[in-house]
């Protein structure tokens, strides 16, 4: 007798090809990591040169650094406030962060908009995709506040140089594993087939 499984790419073939889409993009991200963080202040004085992207970056720099200070006031302690777009955390140690374009998390969305428009091709219920929709974005913005917050905490007990290193490196990964961990939740338990 022999028993013969389905795995997930019997049952979803979407699953595996939106895997392979995050692997390649993956791949690729991390191949150009160190280009782009070399010339990561470059591209950051030219989108905002863009009056577009300076409206948007005024308008989501203050509320993000707003949410950063609220996650280390009532998790961690600290005592922190923004002023404009830089979080300063006051205590022992103290530190003052610029928030720049960089940081906002564009990255992250450009990423998850690369995987959305693979992932959600297949013959699935359109409430099942705005679900979806919703978890991947709320997600991916939770996902970028902690990041975000385990910079400011790394450069605070670690140092401004490791702080530098995991926000343009460690950063990724993290985008990465959650949009792997996400979409394995996403074909499992929201997508349905119509």
């Amino acid at each position: 007798m022999s028993v013969t499984g389905r795995g997930p790419s019997d049952s979803k073939p979407e699953l595996l090809e939106t895997h392979q889409l995050l692997i390649a993009v993956a791949a690729m991200v991390l191949m150009l990591l160190p280009f782009l963080t070399a010339v990561s202040e470059l591209i950051d004085s030219y989108v905002m040169q863009f009056q577009w992207t300076v409206a948007l970056f005024d308008l989501t720099a203050p509320m993000e650094g707003k949410l950063i200070a609220v996650i280390l006031q009532y998790m961690f302690g600290m005592t922190a406030f923004v002023s404009g777009a830089s979080l300063v955390v006051v205590g022992n140690p103290s530190l003052k962060v610029y928030i720049s374009w960089v940081c906002v998390g564009w990255q992250s969305g450009a990423l998850l908009l690369v995987t959305l428009i693979a992932g959600l091709r297949g013959p699935y219920t359109i409430r099942s995709k705005i679900l979806c929709l919703a978890a991947a974005i709320e997600g991916t913005f939770t996902v970028d506040l902690f990041r975000m917050v385990s910079v400011v905490l790394v450069d605070l007990y670690a140092g401004n140089l490791p702080a530098v290193i995991y926000h343009d490196y460690g950063g990724t990964v993290i985008t990465i594993t959650w949009l792997v961990l996400f979409w394995y939740f996403a074909f499992a338990f929201v997508l349905k087939r119509k």
